[in-house]
C-alpha cells in the first residue's frame, strides 16, 4: 500500500508528496506535513487605497493650505510695495535732476512750486494753471515737463489718484481736484502762505533740507495743487513710510514718526527750511502755524 493510501485509510486528511527526478524515474522526497499545511496566513498590514479621509484630515489639509496661502500673499505684496519703493526712488531722482537742470538756466532761482490752489497763470513745476481752456491742472505746460516727458514720472505706481475718499477738511467724500502726481514740493521755496515770489535760490537751501515727498493720499484736499506744508504729511503707503528727496539731489525712505517729529519741531530744520525767517517757516506765521 503507497503512503498516501495508508493516511486514507486512518481517516488522516490526504497529504501531497514532493517529489524529483533521477533521470529515469521520479522518487518521492519526504511527505509534507499537516502542520506545514496548516501554517496561519499572514494579513497585510496596509490599508485599503480607496480608504476615505476623515473629516480632521480634511480641516487639517485646508488649514495648511491656507497658511500656506496666506505665506505666499504677504510675499507677493511686499515684493510688490519693494518694486513700487524703486520706482518711487528713481522718480524723484529725476525730477530732483529736473530741478537742478532748471536752476543751472535760471540763474540758480527755484521754479515756483504751484503754491496755488490750482488759480492764477503763473507757471510752476508741475503745471501752469490754465481756466480758460478748463484744464487747471495740465502736466504738459509745467516748468520740468520739457525736461521729464513721462507721466509715469510723477507717479507712485501704487497711488490711484481717482479714487474718491473722506477728507477731513472738506468733510465730504471726494476726489483730488489735481490728479496727475503723487508728489509734492516743499511749499517753503516761497515762505508757504506768504508766497514771496520769485522763489529763494537754490544755493540759500541746505544740502538736506526737503524739496519734494510723497503726499498723503489719505485726504484728498493735500492734492488741491503742486505744493504742500510739511505738516499736510508723507505717504503711509510703504509700510507707515514715503520717499522724499532733498534739495542736494538725496532720495531716501523716511518713516512716519521721524517725519512727524520735524513737523513738530518749532526749529529751523530739514522740512521747516525757507531761509529768510528765523523757524524756517512762513515769516508772518510764527512757530510754523498754520492760516
Amino acid at each position: 500500500m503507497k503512503p498516501d493510501e495508508q493516511d486514507r485509510s486512518r481517516g488522516k486528511p490526504l497529504v501531497s508528496t514532493e517529489t524529483r527526478w533521477d533521470g529515469s524515474r521520479i522518487e518521492p522526497v519526504a511527505p509534507i506535513s499537516t502542520k506545514e499545511m496548516e501554517l496561519p496566513i499572514v494579513k497585510s498590514g496596509m490599508k485599503r487605497l480607496d480608504q476615505a479621509f476623515t473629516l480632521i484630515e480634511l480641516l487639517i489639509v485646508i488649514a495648511i493650505i491656507g497658511i500656506l496661502a496666506a505665506m505666499i500673499l504677504t510675499a507677493v505684496s511686499k515684493a510688490k510695495n519693494s518694486a513700487s519703493k524703486a520706482t518711487d526712488i528713481n522718480n524723484l531722482r529725476q525730477i530732483v535732476i529736473a530741478l537742478q537742470t532748471y536752476t543751472s538756466d535760471a540763474n540758480d532761482v527755484l521754479p515756483p512750486p504751484n503754491w496755488d490752489n490750482g488759480g492764477g497763470n503763473r507757471p510752476g513745476w508741475l503745471y501752469t494753471p490754465d481756466s480758460a481752456d478748463g484744464d487747471r491742472y495740465n502736466l504738459q505746460k509745467g516748468l520740468f515737463w520739457p525736461i521729464l516727458q513721462s507721466p509715469k514720472i510723477y507717479f507712485c505706481p501704487m497711488d490711484k489718484p481717482d479714487e474718491a475718499r473722506m477728507s477731513a477738511h472738506d468733510g465730504v467724500v471726494e476726489q483730488r481736484k489735481q490728479q496727475i502726481s503723487s508728489y509734492a514740493m516743499n511749499g517753503a521755496v516761497i515762505g508757504y502762505m506768504s508766497m514771496i515770489f520769485p522763489p529763494v535760490k537754490l544755493e540759500q537751501m541746505d544740502a538736506g533740507d526737503c524739496a519734494f515727498w510723497e503726499t498723503d493720499e489719505t485726504d484728498p484736499w493735500y492734492f488741491n495743487d503742486g505744493a504742500n506744508y510739511p505738516g499736510e504729511g508723507v505717504s503711509p503707503r510703504h509700510y507707515q513710510g514715503g520717499i522724499q528727496a532733498t534739495f542736494g539731489g538725496q532720495v531716501n525712505y523716511v518713516r512716519l514718526d521721524d517725519w512727524y517729529k520735524d513737523v513738530a519741531a518749532t526749529n529751523k530744520n530739514r522740512l521747516w527750511c525757507y531761509p529768510l525767517s528765523a523757524d524756517g517757516g512762513d515769516p508772518a506765521y510764527p512757530g510754523h502755524t498754520q492760516p
